[in-house]
């Protein structure tokens, strides 16, 4: 759900298993990391961490974070009832264990005793309790809050109907009783997102709004300090229920709006620990092995362009499609990515249950866009506005890929104008309110089920929706999908509602985006996952260098 700013070697198959309930297995290809990163071997203590952060959260507060800058850091700091594995495999956290009932409505989680908050007190269940509530009390529309609703008597609270949710229960200190009122077959694995971590309420009475700048969790990593527009830093839980971390301290430095040339620059000046990886600076990484270590690995993220379906001329079935059909998305990804863009064939990305190897996309064909814009009453795009196009990053690669799009959309006689605002929580206001009709995007699916892209995208009361796409079919059979506990009935289900959304072209899908990242050769033991950047812990970093 969060927002974004291959060597292929083998194949393997993903699986989600938790303890007491199995989500069928899926296909996901793999590649090969070009110098090993991991060392289990006598990992040592200490050190600063230094990783840059595209843009600044807006806030720290679980509760409220919707983007991926924000989840990168909030994560460090606060965790829940359960976790993802490397293998995306979710796994105890908070919750030593847990067990449901045969129809999967009665979910039962044990606790961990002596789990601490940074500010000393034991994480109990009536903790959870409060965090959950707190959620449906602070924006009961969110995306967050959906998940939530499904609980026994969560919209009869959220209705002011009731002054509790019923079907949401500590029982006892260490033992937590969630009711749905519905199957939903992805709870498990919600759970794991970091808006679900829990809070400690004394804290919130304390902060109040301010809680997201003066963050207290219980995670890895305590909240120490944060300089607008320069840093956060975060030192070692010398508490945590899982062992201490081996860093010390963690210091996020601030790039916002910033390109990952610049990024990669104070990288190779020793200033960073990791980077993200400039398309133009590839090359050179994998020609120094011994200076660089290269992660590469697929990852559950779709790239496009999102059409404000409100608004002029983009409220135009016709001139959505052709838009779609003027571009060549492949020679695109595969010319401008070198091997980080994979052309998108559907809107479920490969190693996502329903992921179908047919391409459904729109093919590059300029003479069908040419018919689709006559047949709209705009031949050659004659009585078009000159589209704006906007963009949240500017670096030297995605700069050459709005020009080649220019140029494409241009062939067919669509002018467009390219605009870029790199102050990011401005530029998702903008978008947030459909201020902007056409923007470059990126979703990063933080919940490895195929619900997770397609609700969150495009059903309409989403408020991820940024299209602001309305087709009441799509709706009714979302909701149908989330109902339904048959595991081959639901990815039909999905697989029809891709097939009705990408006729309706309420995007420009582009492709999907492999993961990268660009280490020094003294990091050791990263742990990663498909789900991408933002949900990479750092609690088992350690750095294999003099302090």
């Amino acid at each position: 759900m969060f927002e974004l700013k291959f060597r292929v070697i083998r194949f393997f198959t993903l699986s989600i298993a938790m303890v007491f309930f199995i989500v069928p297995c899926f296909g996901f290809s793999s590649s090969k990391v070009e110098a090993p990163i991991k060392n289990v071997n006598n990992p040592k203590f200490g050190g600063i961490y230094r990783r840059g952060l595209g843009h600044e959260p807006a806030t720290l507060d679980p509760a409220r974070i919707t983007d991926v800058y924000e989840v990168i850091v909030t994560q460090q700091i606060f965790e829940g009832l359960v976790q993802y594995g490397e293998n995306l495999m979710v796994i105890p956290c908070i919750a030593e264990s847990w067990t449901s009932s045969r129809d999967n409505l009665k979910w039962v989680f044990y606790l961990k005793k002596g789990v601490k908050f940074h500010n000393g007190r034991e994480v109990i269940a009536d903790d959870f309790v409060y965090s959950f509530t707190r959620i449906l009390k602070i924006n009961s529309k969110s995306e967050t809050s959906s998940f939530l609703l499904r609980i026994k008597g969560a919209k009869e609270f959220v209705d002011g109907k009731a002054p509790y949710i019923a079907g949401l229960v500590a029982r006892g200190k260490y033992k937590l009783e969630i009711t749905l009122g519905q199957p939903f077959p992805p709870f498990i694995a919600v759970l794991a997102m970091v808006n679900f971590s829990v809070v400690p309420r004394e804290e919130i009475e304390l902060y109040g709004k301010e809680f997201g700048k003066h963050p207290v969790g219980s995670g890895p990593f305590v909240f120490d300090h944060w300089i607008p527009d320069k840093e956060i830093v975060l030192k070692a839980n010398k508490d945590y229920h899982e062992g201490r971390p081996y860093l010390d301290r963690v210091n996020f430095m601030i790039f916002s709006g910033s390109s990952a040339d610049n990024m990669f620059k104070e990288f190779e000046n020793d200033k960073l620990d990791d980077s993200l990886v400039p398309i133009n600076k590839r090359h050179y990484i994998l020609e120094n092995p011994d200076k660089f270590i290269l992660l590469h690995r697929p990852s559950l993220n779709i790239r496009m362009f999102v059409m404000n379906n409100r608004l002029y001329p983009f409220n135009n079935k016709l001139v959505r499609k052709a838009l779609n059909y003027a571009i060549d998305k492949k020679t695109l990804s595969e010319k401008i990515g070198k091997g980080r863009l994979i052309p998108a064939v559907g809107f479920l990305p490969p190693g996502m249950a329903g992921y179908q190897e047919d391409d459904t996309n729109y093919p590059y064909n300029p003479e069908e866009a040419r018919k689709l814009l006559k047949k709209a009453g705009f031949p050659e795009g004659k009585g078009l506005p000159v589209l704006q196009f906007w963009s949240s990053v500017k670096s030297k690669a995605l700069l050459e890929e709005d020009k080649v799009i220019k140029r494409y959309l241009g062939n067919v006689g669509v002018k467009v104008h390219f605009n870029y605002l790199t102050e990011w929580p401005f530029f998702k206001k903008l978008m947030t309110k459909g201020k902007l009709p056409v923007f470059k995007y990126s979703w990063s699916a933080d919940v490895p089920d195929p619900d997770n892209i397609l609700s969150s995208l495009f059903y309409s009361k989403s408020p991820t929706n940024r299209s602001f796409y309305h087709n009441s079919s799509v709706d009714e059979l979302i909701v149908e999908a989330q109902r339904e506990s048959n595991y081959v009935n639901r990815i039909g289900l999905y697989s029809k509602i891709q097939d009705i959304v990408m006729n309706d072209a309420p995007v420009i899908l582009l492709n999907y985006l492999a993961f990268e990242r660009v280490f020094k050769p003294y990091v050791r033991n990263y742990e990663g996952n498909a789900l991408g950047d933002h949900y990479f812990s750092l609690k088992r970093i350690w750095l294999d260098k003099e302090k």
